[in-house]
């Protein structure tokens, strides 16, 4: 019996699903409307992504509009597709990344809008609540994504929202999941790139225990694999958010939420570091030691 992978197409998938698990997969699908649900079969764990409709948020919409006022090509949101579309470009992506040797999980069904995937396992933000009493385990954890993310950026790819929600180990290699933004299609390469390192540091600066130590250390781990334009484009990102900190500290006394609390310690650990200190790239291959 050919599985639901073949039938649809769907890349790297699983070994022929038992008919009780089309059944409930089936049934899933039916009965629930979701947009992510885990589905806990007797032999493994499923989730299903369904890509359903969005209305773009206010902040989304006038973020393409700073974008084209003040010329600043990072800020450009992703394109709004409708759900085929979506899916599309998500199962796309993941076979880009697949195909450049990263882990990524293995999809057993995909629809017009919905996807079936394998549990990958606990993500890298599971892993480290786990270890958190452990300050030197818990920022590892930032480190090791900086590296693979600096990986990422060597095999010609960017992630669009990297977050350690969104990584996983496969075998101790970072794997990569979640890929429904796509700067890299309203932006230069080397701008998506340098905007993910931003996006990264939102989380680095943040969550490390021993922000100090660990966020000149993930820089390091990034620097050792990051194309040449990526740094200089990184350099330049930088210092054009750094004009915004006057505003955005002076919003913060006012509120300081989360969201510009990281962007405010990330600009100003960013523009302020040795971007140069690493002139040639790492020529290892991707998802491979070097």
């Amino acid at each position: 019996m050919a599985s639901l992978a073949e039938r649809s197409g769907a890349p790297m998938g699983e070994r022929d699903l038992h008919d009780d698990e089309i059944a409930e997969i089936v049934r899933a699908l039916v009965e629930s409307d979701g947009r992510v649900q885990r589905l806990d079969l007797p032999r493994r764990r499923l989730w299903i992504k369904r890509q359903g409709s969005k209305v773009m948020p206010v902040f989304v919409a006038l973020q393409g509009l700073a974008a084209a006022l003040f010329r600043l090509p990072f800020l450009r949101p992703s394109p709004q597709l409708a759900p085929e579309a979506m899916q599309a470009r998500e199962i796309e992506r993941l076979r880009a990344f697949g195909k450049a040797g990263f882990p990524v999980p293995r999809l057993v069904y995909a629809s017009a809008t919905a996807m079936v995937m394998a549990d990958a396992g606990p993500t890298i933000a599971e892993h480290m609540r786990r270890v958190r009493a452990d300050a030197g385990a818990h920022d590892a954890f930032l480190v090791k994504g900086a590296e693979a993310l600096g990986r990422v950026h060597a095999a010609g790819l960017s992630h669009g929202r990297p977050h350690v929600r969104d990584f996983f180990l496969a075998d101790g290699a970072v794997g990569f999941m979640d890929f429904e933004e796509d700067p890299a299609s309203v932006m230069p390469l080397e701008t998506a790139q340098a905007r993910d390192v931003l996006l990264y540091f939102l989380v680095v600066t943040s969550f490390a225990a021993s922000p100090d130590k660990t966020c000149p250390a993930a820089l390091d781990a990034w620097l050792r694999h990051a194309p040449v334009a990526t740094r200089r484009e990184l350099r330049t990102l930088a210092s054009v958010a750094s004009r915004i900190l006057p505003l955005a500290r002076l919003i913060g006394r006012v509120h300081m939420g989360s969201d510009l609390r990281r962007f405010i310690m990330a600009t100003e650990f960013l523009m302020q570091a040795p971007l140069d200190r690493a002139e040639s790239p790492n020529t290892a291959k991707a998802g491979q030691d070097g």
